[in-house]
């Protein structure tokens, strides 16, 4: 198992990879116009990376320089006050699960925020269990909770970690 940069050669496999999650776990919630490339790409990551098995790619996570205002509020009610690295499009196809993808990936993330100067944040629908329990097994923090709407499912419940010191 690799974990490398993502290239615009990896798409197509993680749109692939990101619908069959979408399947089984319902992750992401919201796919504005039904477009998986469209998620992944968007926002413009400060950094994007996959995991390889046997020659595919089973999994994705980016870094962005944000997410959606709400979750930003609370980052900043926290006390963080400089720039942030916000880990995000955190995925593993369900075949390659209970390998450590999952860990590894957050782990590139989490390195290369804090390698930029950046604090790692992340944020997490409240229902997402397993990525919350990945989240803290791995030290993260709870920094808070936030509440926003997404279109065609209402008011959604999302808790905000940040990394460990």
């Amino acid at each position: 198992m690799n974990v490398r940069p993502r290239a615009l050669g990896d798409l197509e496999e993680l749109v692939e990879v990101a619908a069959r999650v979408r399947k089984i776990d319902g992750y992401p919630v919201y796919l504005r116009d039904n477009d998986f490339r469209l998620f992944l790409t968007r926002p413009i990551p400060l950094d994007a990376w996959v995991a390889e098995a046997n020659g595919h790619v089973v999994g994705h996570v980016a870094l962005n320089s944000q997410t959606h205002p709400a979750a930003m509020a609370v980052v900043r009610e926290a006390g963080f006050s400089g720039e942030v690295g916000v880990v995000a499009r955190l995925l593993v196809d369900p075949v390659a699960r209970r390998q450590g993808l999952g860990t590894r990936l957050l782990e590139r993330a989490q390195a290369e925020a804090v390698e930029q100067g950046r604090v790692p944040v992340l944020d997490v629908l409240a229902s997402a269990a397993t990525a919350i329990n990945l989240y803290l097994a791995r030290g993260w923090q709870q920094l808070g909770r936030c509440e926003f709407e997404i279109p065609g499912h209402g008011l959604v419940e999302e808790i905000i970690f940040a990394a460990p010191c």
